[in-house]
């Protein structure tokens, strides 16, 4: 009697603790919506020297070069084509992440089963996690030893094939898409993360890599491999074993400090639950309108950045980032950026002494391609920074944040 006294107070506090955790995710939501939605909008409050600075510097080279500097008071205080369209690069990423986080939340992990089907065969049901390796797959039939199997008749194991016209965005250039940085998009994946596995056909790579571990396993004798069409219909009645994947707020440090194309696409679809890669999207498209900012002239072409038919503005990305602050998930957001000259794809960057562990912010870079959007740490103030079309742009966005972390009579 006692025993059953304690498993209801036990199940009467776990219920509470649920409760508890779903109101205060539903309070948190809905926090954000009205400080997204009733955020001051943000309006030119140029500061003169500054805005002078900045201008002689760029003369020679005004029409290749993008500025907006944004305080986090909402006034924009140094503005150079702020409203001209340009190609991000992975610049990209900064929309895409923060949709998937936003969406799926940051303990979303990415899982690779393998389950047990209605007719007896097996499923290997993949979700395109960047890290599964060969020890993954080791781990993920390794129960596969303790299970029945007919002496007279392997038992399949089935892996959905899908068309390779849908690998990749449609806009992706055929020269990216044979280097590692522009590897196939697919739920099958060995070790996306490290590039060289996910060249050469995907899924055969990872047909191949199976038979090798069931090979070294000695379940050869015992299962088989069955390829089958993307529209084979699946129906399983148990799941066998899982695999996860590092939860989302550590794959996004692949996405923003690595700028890893493969996750940022990956997650991207997981967040639309579509993998056609028919973009624009609708879901992405209402969300981007609800974040309350000017995203007008911005076009979405893929999650990544490497399609040059993406567009977006400095103007519009500096105000996106100030609404990322309001964001349920901030902290997991920006901590995912790289730091200049400490961590990530800024953590080689020459940079001033002065803003080296100071700028926290998302690089691109693309042939005639140099993006760089963050925020300036103790400052308050949102950056973004495009250059198109010139020679030593890194030097130059180097020089820029220089002269604004330089210029103090901006109050």
């Amino acid at each position: 009697m006692i025993k059953k006294y304690y498993l209801y107070i036990g199940i009467i506090l776990l219920s509470i603790n649920i409760l508890n955790s779903n109101l205060f995710k539903l309070y948190s939501y809905l926090r954000q919506r009205i400080n997204i939605n009733t955020i001051g909008l943000e309006k030119f409050n140029i500061c003169q020297p500054l805005q002078n600075k900045i201008e002689d510097y760029t003369y020679n080279f005004n029409p290749n070069i993008s500025v907006s500097i944004l305080d986090d008071s909402g006034d924009f205080i140094a503005d150079i084509n702020g409203e001209i369209p340009r190609i991000p690069a992975s610049n990209q990423k900064i929309l895409s992440s923060a949709f998937a986080l936003d969406i799926l939340g940051p303990d979303y992990t990415l899982n690779t089963s393998i389950k047990e089907l209605n007719d007896g065969s097996l499923y290997i049901d993949a979700s395109g996690d960047p890290d599964f390796d060969k020890s993954h797959l080791e781990e993920l039939i390794s129960d596969l030893n303790n299970t029945n199997y007919n002496l007279r008749l392997k038992t399949p194991i089935i892996v959905r094939k899908s068309n390779p016209k849908n690998w990749w965005p449609s806009s992706w250039s055929y020269a990216d898409r044979s280097e590692e940085y522009g590897a196939p998009i697919t739920k099958y994946s060995i070790a996306s993360n490290a590039s060289i596995y996910s060249l050469n056909n995907p899924i055969d790579n990872f047909i191949f890599e199976l038979k090798s571990a069931l090979k070294r396993q000695n379940l050869s004798k015992k299962y088989s491999i069955k390829a089958v069409n993307e529209n084979y219909p699946i129906t399983y009645n148990s799941t066998i074993k899982v695999i996860n994947s590092a939860p989302l707020y550590v794959l996004l440090n692949l996405v923003n400090s690595e700028s890893h194309n493969f996750t940022a696409e990956v997650i991207f679809r997981h967040s639309i639950s579509d993998w056609s890669h028919d973009f624009p999207n609708l879901k992405y498209n209402n969300w981007i309108k609800d974040q309350n900012f000017n995203s007008d002239n911005f076009i979405f072409a893929d999650a990544s950045g490497l399609s040059r038919e993406n567009r977006v503005t400095t103007y519009g990305l500096s105000q996106f980032l100030r609404r990322m602050k309001l964001n349920r998930f901030s902290d997991y957001y920006f901590s995912s950026f790289s730091i200049l000259g400490v961590r990530g794809s800024l953590a080689n960057v020459k940079a001033p002494v002065n803003l080296k562990g100071r700028i926290l912010a998302k690089s691109g870079r693309l042939n005639n391609v140099r993006s760089f959007s963050g925020v300036i740490l103790g400052e308050g103030k949102f950056f973004s920074i495009i250059v198109n079309n010139m020679d030593n742009s890194t030097k130059h966005i180097m020089n820029i944040l220089s002269i604004v972390d330089n210029t103090d009579n901006c109050n």
